[in-house]
């Protein structure tokens, strides 16, 4: 069996920068022979931080302004993503189906809307949670805990940081740090393997399980940036991702996540972020994210609402994927 795919760097204009991403579309022919264990497979053939099996409509339904997405990494089938999200947006609206209008991930439907210069606008599906406990209150032994920075600040920003979910199954723990220079310590080769933690992180219930992952992030300062959005400035954010055993150079799930976390802690009414990611490891990201409330003041607590995860991505390559033992 033969099976067409196109890779993209995403979060960039730019190839060989932003993030890599493999798309693999599948015939609707072969949607029900195409199985888990092989689409994992496939992943690790890649060997990218995440993989997606687009799924083709059925011909009466090829007119459907929907199409199925499948989201791999090489470790797990996961529900959300976010630069496999606009990377394949990109793909479908410029690429292969201008009247796509939706993309259906395991997290739910996300909305897909064109804009200048080849840029993508993604709705993202949204189901977030602030667990109550941080990596303080379920480490016994900091000095024996295997996976936390050696570094004494940056150790100490992991285990006061809050653990926010973005959807149930994406919880990413929040490191804030003091400044860049921090920022460019943080290291790969410390991989925490929370299921091995002496209690659970995640509050009980739907909200237990799934992928948790460190964000490291530092403010660099308020409305640093002009948006092209209506509304101003952006919020400008510098980030990193080492936590999968190598570097990350965007990810839009987390940054999802921290924009999301951000405007409801500080109870603002929506906000514009820029979020700068991959610079340390040479494949500068930019991702945006824009949020908007309800509530807040006299109407009692502040409620996200929207959440648009923003970007654009570049073909790189194209090819064919052949399988054994596949009809």
């Amino acid at each position: 069996m033969s099976l067409q795919f196109v890779t993209l760097d995403v979060f960039t204009s730019q190839r060989l920068q932003g993030n890599p991403l493999a798309v693999v579309t599948v015939p609707a022919a072969l949607k029900d022979s195409l199985t888990q264990a092989t689409k994992q497979k496939i992943a690790q053939e890649f060997n990218l931080s995440e993989t997606v099996f687009l799924h083709d409509a059925a011909e009466p339904d090829a007119g459907s302004e929907e199409r199925h997405v499948d989201i791999f990494t090489v470790e797990r089938e996961i529900p959300f993503a976010g630069h496999p999200t606009i990377g394949t947006a990109v793909l479908v609206k410029y690429h292969l189906h201008p009247h796509v209008q939706t993309l259906v991930t395991k997290a739910g439907p996300i909305g897909i809307a064109p804009q200048p210069e080849s840029r993508i606008r993604a709705k993202i599906p949204h189901d977030v949670h602030l667990h109550a406990q941080t990596l303080a209150d379920v480490v016994d032994d900091v000095a024996a805990a295997a996976g936390l920075s050696p570094d004494a600040q940056i150790r100490e920003a992991e285990l006061r940081a809050p653990v926010f979910s973005i959807v149930k199954g994406m919880a990413f723990v929040l490191v804030r740090l003091a400044s860049l220079e921090l920022l460019s310590r943080v290291s790969t080769g410390y991989r925490l393997d929370f299921e091995a933690l002496p209690r659970p992180l995640l509050d009980e219930g739907p909200w237990g399980g799934g992928f948790v992952c460190r964000y490291y992030y530092v403010d660099v300062g308020g409305e640093e940036e002009e948006g092209e959005e209506e509304g101003g400035g952006a919020r400008g954010i510098r980030a990193r991702m080492v936590e999968v055993g190598f570097e990350d150079p965007a990810t839009g799930s987390a940054a999802s996540a921290l924009a999301a976390y951000l405007t409801l802690e500080e109870e603002r009414m929506g906000r514009m972020f820029r979020v700068t990611q991959g610079v340390e490891m040479g494949r500068k990201s930019d991702i945006s994210v824009e949020t908007t409330t309800r509530g807040g003041g006299a109407e009692g607590e502040v409620g996200l609402v929207d959440l648009w995860l923003g970007g654009t991505a570049v073909v790189v390559l194209k090819g064919t994927l052949t399988l054994d033992g596949l009809a």
